[in-house]
């Protein structure tokens, strides 16, 4: 029978895994080194390996803090903004609560009800009677 060949397939996942790998190396390379005699030779290529990373660590450490951090993003929210510009469709000003100026207004009775409130605050009325006072379910001319 012919089987294929694989090689291993190592997923490194985190940090403790990747630890378990380079140790297991790391020992089979001593283990080697004793056996052959040549452990001044491995510890100079540890050594050698350990200041060449720190030298790439510490490089990337000085690009680091040269980067520019700007200001965060601002976050767009739903909804309309306060203050801002209305477009044509719109009206233009709220309904004032305040009264400037009534006169000759009519009722359902056609009652003439001549009023100069300028300065008062609007009351509720009444829609059916237009009465100030009470509101259409309790309207007492209905």
């Amino acid at each position: 029978m012919n089987f294929r060949q694989t090689p291993n397939v190592v997923q490194l996942q985190g940090p403790k895994q990747k630890y378990g790998f380079g140790m297991g190396y790391a020992k089979k390379a001593l283990d080697l080194a004793v056996q052959t005699d040549k452990v001044d030779e491995f510890v100079d290529q540890v050594k050698y390996f350990i200041e060449n990373t720190k030298a790439e660590l510490s490089e990337q450490q000085e690009n680091l803090t040269s980067m520019h951090i700007g200001d965060p993003l601002r976050v767009q929210h739903k909804g309309r903004q306060p203050n801002r510009y209305k477009s044509c469709g719109e009206p233009q000003r709220k309904k004032s609560k305040y009264i400037r100026d009534i006169t000759n207004i009519t009722n359902k009775n056609c009652e003439e009800v001549v009023e100069s409130q300028v300065g008062k605050k609007r009351e509720r009325h009444c829609k059916k009677c237009n009465q100030p006072g009470h509101y259409a379910p309790r309207c007492p001319n209905a």
